[in-house]
């Protein structure tokens, strides 16, 4: 047998694979040795993904009354992967990550310092979900609201936030390991 078949063979799947295609190759028997070789070589792609669903969530099906109105989800776990997740997050709770922050406040006048803690006090009373960061960054004092992870989190948070603070907006920060 020809040593460059099984190399063609190896070729094509990982075109297929490059390709996120399941291939279907047809080749006579020539790659045992008994014949001609058929050059024949069928890539199908995956099929279509329907694009109505594309961005969406079960649970976004769920609330929005798409999936049949009201549900519940039951989980069912074994104890040893809630201990598991539980001590990974006490293990990485110290841990800061690169992520989002919704800016609220930053000024540098004279009243800004009282004017940063109104804002603070304000947003808690309004928002008390989101973690407060307060901060002293010479000239200025600047008010930071949540730890997003995603750039995307931040948004839908900040259409919210906006309603009452509309000179808000989003950050690149250090945030803390979201519990």
């Amino acid at each position: 047998m020809n040593r460059t078949y099984p190399l063609i063979i190896m070729m094509i799947l990982m075109q297929a694979l490059i390709c996120n295609a399941a291939p279907a190759i047809a080749l006579t028997d020539a790659v045992q040795g008994k014949g001609p070789v058929a050059d024949t070589v069928i890539i199908q792609r995956d099929p279509a993904v329907d694009s109505t669903l594309v961005g969406l969530s079960v649970y976004d099906l769920i609330n929005n009354g798409q999936g049949g109105g009201e549900a519940e989800i039951f989980l069912n776990r074994s104890e040893s992967v809630d201990y598991a997740f539980k001590k990974y997050i006490e293990q990485n709770a110290q841990k800061k990550l690169n992520g989002f922050r919704i800016r609220i406040f930053f000024d540098n006048k004279q009243s800004a310092r009282a004017q940063s803690e109104e804002v603070e006090k304000i947003f808690i009373e309004t928002f008390p979900q989101y973690p407060v960061y307060r901060t002293y960054t010479n000239p200025y004092f600047k008010v930071a609201v949540g730890d997003f992870r995603t750039k995307s989190d931040a948004m839908k948070v900040l259409q919210v936030i906006q309603k009452d603070f509309p000179k808000a907006f989003i950050i690149k920060d250090i945030i803390n390991y979201p519990l």
